[in-house]
């Protein structure tokens, strides 16, 4: 079992594709490097970004590390024992890009975006000042297509020492033909550290 962490300082993560993710900041023209502040202001941008499955965000959640995991329903094992559901969120929209991959960040990370930062990397990671490293995303290969994207939320049965992260999300994706219909995450209470 690989367990990949991310340590969230911004309440929210991210979960996107960036070359799917570039071609909507292109298509509308959107220059700035502050997408939080951007989108925040913008919020018919915002839905059509989710609606369209381009920017996947969960907000207004504890600012901790997270167990994170990506893939098809039978490939997500990394809270198979010793972990309790706690959240489950369907019906969310996934575009994948010919890039074949799904980042999930921080949400923070939007606020100086560079696409650049992600190239040729598996992670993006810091050093705190007492040599500790931190993971900011995490990049997971996915088929290009369009997914429907089941979010679910997990914490420990038995709550583990920091630095063990005790809370995880886990997206499940489904092939789908189109977004017809979506959920918006940002109005669902998916603070699972408070669950």
């Amino acid at each position: 079992m690989n367990e990949r962490t991310i340590d969230v300082s911004g309440y929210g993560l991210f979960c996107l594709s960036i070359e799917a993710f570039t071609f909507f900041l292109r298509k509308h023209k959107i220059r700035t490097k502050k997408l939080n502040n951007f989108l925040d202001k913008n919020r018919h941008l915002l839905e059509e970004a989710m609606r369209e499955g381009y920017l996947l965000p969960i907000a207004t959640i504890n600012s901790i590390g997270y167990i994170i995991d990506l893939g098809e329903t039978d490939e997500i094992e990394v809270f198979s024992s010793g972990w309790q559901e706690v959240l489950a969120l369907d019906n969310c929209n996934m575009m994948v890009g010919s890039d074949a991959a799904v980042w999930v960040g921080s949400l923070d990370s939007l606020d100086a975006w560079n696409s650049k930062e992600y190239e040729g990397r598996a992670n993006r990671s810091y050093q705190t000042l007492d040599g500790e490293t931190l993971y900011s995303a995490q990049k997971f290969n996915v088929y290009p297509a369009k997914y429907k994207v089941r979010i679910v939320g997990f914490k420990r049965k038995r709550a583990l020492p920091y630095p063990v992260a005790n809370f995880g999300f886990a997206f499940s994706l489904t092939e789908t033909e189109s977004f017809d219909t979506f959920t918006n995450p940002l109005v669902e209470d998916v603070n699972i550290a408070k669950m």
